[in-house]
């Protein structure tokens, strides 16, 4: 415990770590608040606009009942029909522009989300009466499974009042799905509609789990704190020689060494984490871990044998889990994944004594792993990608049950287990007993 305890207060002091920590922490807090303000600027738009609608829209209803007036006194029947209906249009956009804007004035978000789900929900019953509607980006369709998705989505969130991720598409706040395939112009629309941002501090945290962000926060708390072997071990800086005249036993310094890069690693990477719900405080507030969060269930007869399943936008299924039950898989499987990734940090440290090198070589292998290697339950990469682990988007599109958080976590401990042997019979060329 000791030397465990003085490789820590080592690391402490290093100028070094305290300023990549710093600049880490800088990166995050940036990050967010580009984010919020982002986010921010969206609903600002929308409440400008709404308020221009205010002003505009009465404009034109008082010039159409102008013309109606002359309509009526040359008995033109046909303009005055087309008149009257216009002018029923622009008073019924009036009206809901105006309650629209009280509303997001207000944050009051469950009825806006309420309004939405009525909207999605008659486009989904028609769908689901065997009349397909088919909903058009660039004359490519937005699947149906997406639109049921969007509506129960919308339906609990306007059960429980919390405030939605912003996007700017305000009319049609469709959830993207894997059912979705657009390409050329259409993609880049339907990618602009459906960008969605987080102001509150947990949702900002889910926004960035969808992504590759905490792996690669990761990937620099390994950089900071698992390099203390090559550091040590170069020609200018011979640290292993004091530990030569020590009363120390090779598996405690090993440890030593290792556990204590390993707690900092952990450590970082959960503050890093907090530094978005820490700034939420003061920007908006933390949010709701009420949040639904889709989970993908694929075809009902998926993981029953027999025939070869496909997807099929009408017919899959799907549910919605709290943000809080998500979190409650992300962070154990988060921390597995600190444990492989340093493990395989710090063994490449006993070889290479450049960390840059060592973290182009981690980056490398974990791009070749997800690109080039299947995905399959018993592939250690496949695990890096936790979002979809967790919301089952890799169990559904391989069709394959055994992709899971738990086989996860059985994979990426049993490999780093490997990893740890493999560092320990490295380590014995550094010191002697």
């Amino acid at each position: 415990m000791k030397v465990f305890l003085f490789e820590c207060k080592k690391m402490l002091k290093k100028r070094g770590n305290q300023v990549a920590i710093f600049l880490s922490v800088l990166a995050i807090a940036t990050f967010y608040l580009i984010n919020h303000t982002v986010a921010q600027n969206i609903l600002e738009n929308r409440l400008i606009s709404l308020e221009y609608s205010l002003t505009d829209y009465p404009e034109m209803i008082r010039k159409l009942m102008a013309e109606l007036e002359d309509a009526k006194k040359a008995n033109n029947e046909e303009k005055i029909n087309n008149l009257e209906s216009d002018i029923e249009f622009y008073e019924y956009m009036l009206k809901e522009d105006q309650w629209e804007l009280e509303q997001l004035s207000a944050n009051n978000w469950g009825p806006i989300a309420q309004k939405q789900y009525e909207r999605l929900n008659e486009i989904v019953k028609v769908a689901l009466s065997g009349n397909l509607v088919d909903y058009y980006i660039e004359d490519q369709t937005v699947s149906i499974f997406t639109l049921r998705v969007s509506a129960e989505e919308r339906r609990l969130l306007a059960e429980a009042g919390i405030e939605p991720f912003i996007q700017r598409n305000f009319y049609d706040p469709f959830h993207p799905t894997i059912y979705d395939h657009f390409t050329g112009k259409a993609l880049e629309r339907w990618e602009e509609a459906t960008e969605r941002y987080g102001k509150p501090g947990f949702h900002f945290l889910y926004q960035i789990s969808q992504s590759l962000v905490i792996p690669f926060f990761i990937i620099i708390g390994c950089l900071i704190f698992a390099n203390g072997v090559s550091s040590e071990a170069t020609k200018k800086n011979r640290g292993f020689n004091f530990y030569t005249v020590l009363p120390l036993k090779r598996q405690t310094l090993f440890w030593a060494k290792y556990g204590s890069g390993l707690f900092f690693t952990i450590l970082f990477v959960l503050f890093i984490m907090s530094v978005p719900l820490i700034l939420s405080v003061f920007t908006s507030s933390s949010g709701s871990l009420q949040f639904p969060v889709l989970i993908y269930d694929g075809p009902a007869e998926q993981f029953s044998g027999g025939t070869q399943p496909v997807l099929n936008a009408l017919r899959d299924e799907f549910h919605f889990i709290t943000l809080g039950e998500y979190f409650l898989n992300l962070i154990p499987l988060t921390l597995v994944l600190i444990v492989f990734l340093y493990s395989l940090f710090f063994l490449l440290n006993l070889w290479i004594k450049n960390a840059t090198i060592n973290a182009a070589l981690v980056i490398t292998t974990l791009y070749l792993g997800l690109a080039v290697l299947p995905v399959a339950p018993y592939n250690p990469f496949t695990y890096i990608d936790m979002h979809k682990i967790i919301n089952r988007e890799f169990a559904v599109s391989q069709f394959n049950e055994a992709i899971h958080s738990g086989n996860g976590m059985i994979v990426l401990s049993v490999v780093s287990l490997i990893l740890i042997g493999v560092g320990y019979w490295r380590f014995k060329r550094y010191v002697v007993d």
